[in-house]
């Protein structure tokens, strides 16, 4: 008999929690939603009623400890669920977490939108569902976010509006980063370029972040550069085996497509990629790959067109 397939990811989870608790509790429903409707947060909420239908069942769903289990809904379709990694489960279990608040959109790069808490400062990486709203710099946020791993995720209603005088240096400082890092993915690749001439036009934080990696104690760029190179060329198998499989994957289709791929052929592959590094590894698919120099991001010219493609090392 096969393995069983796990099929429920990150972004199909509410929807599989919904439909857990519209199976277990048919019938149910209506006299809960009377029973707890005064303790829903969000009851006097000005909103279409189907808005706030939709808005109170995520809130019965994720955070309301149901008296009977001493566990949200969530929590039991944790509990009970074949369909979940054990890291999704304990994702499920951290729903009830909610933080509400009204907060500004700092920048949105692929899916990841960073939202800043107005009230505390706090800054906090939000992970945009596939289909989703789409969220511009300077926009005033008002909502619900619970954590989800190494990020956070929205749930329910939300108020946006856009704030145009709203100058916060966050968000200057993002424009800033956004513009180095447009500045270096627009450097021209040829099949032929090497590892060294691309590497040389990179900023020497990015040279010094991948020899901290590799454990590399040059002094002069060059020689980073050039140990760097020698160490993904000795070592590669290793470095390879310790990637996920969805990183593999990019590789995997660029050498299939004889060595690169136009950018947008990835988009299903995150890529939260910034100019000013930290000093932790990326978690995303792409930028694990950039971050370790295994992966370049410029421009080719296919005839009259400039394109931005990726190509490995």
């Amino acid at each position: 008999m096969g393995k069983r397939v796990i099929t429920i990811n990150e972004d199909d989870l509410p929807q599989s929690i919904f439909d857990y608790a519209i199976k277990k509790y048919d019938g149910q429903i209506g006299e809960m939603c009377k029973r707890y409707v005064e303790e829903f947060p969000e009851k006097d909420c000005d909103l279409p009623n189907g808005a706030w239908h939709k808005n109170f069942l995520c809130w019965l769903f994720f955070e309301k400890v149901l008296p009977e289990t001493g566990k949200t809904i969530a929590e039991e379709f944790a509990e009970q669920s074949t369909d979940l990694t054990p890291e999704m489960k304990k994702n499920a279990q951290r729903m009830r977490n909610i933080i509400r608040s009204d907060f500004l959109v700092i920048s949105e790069k692929g899916t990841m939108v960073q939202f800043k808490d107005i009230h505390n400062k706090k800054i906090y990486d939000v992970k945009r569902y596939i289909g989703g709203p789409r969220y511009s710099p300077n926009a005033i946020v008002t909502g619900r976010i619970f954590p989800f791993g190494d990020h956070y995720r929205t749930t329910g209603f939300f108020f946006i509006q856009t704030t145009p005088f709203l100058l916060d240096p966050d968000i200057m400082m993002n424009a800033y980063e956004n513009n180095q890092l447009a500045r270096i993915e627009n450097i021209q690749l040829r099949t032929s370029s090497s590892f060294q001439s691309v590497m040389n036009k990179y900023p020497s934080h990015w040279v010094d972040w991948m020899c901290h990696y590799y454990q590399i104690k040059q002094r002069l760029k060059k020689d980073k550069v050039r140990e760097i190179e020698q160490r993904l060329t000795s070592d590669l198998p290793s470095i390879l085996q310790n990637l996920p499989k969805k990183s593999k994957d990019v590789l995997r289709l660029c050498m299939q497509n004889q060595g690169f791929v136009k950018y947008r052929m990835l988009k299903h592959y995150d890529d939260d990629f910034t100019f000013f590094w930290e000093k932790q590894p990326l978690s995303s698919t792409m930028g694990m790959l950039r971050q370790r120099g295994m992966l370049f991001i410029g421009k080719m010219w296919f005839g009259k067109r400039n394109y931005k493609i990726v190509r490995p090392y």
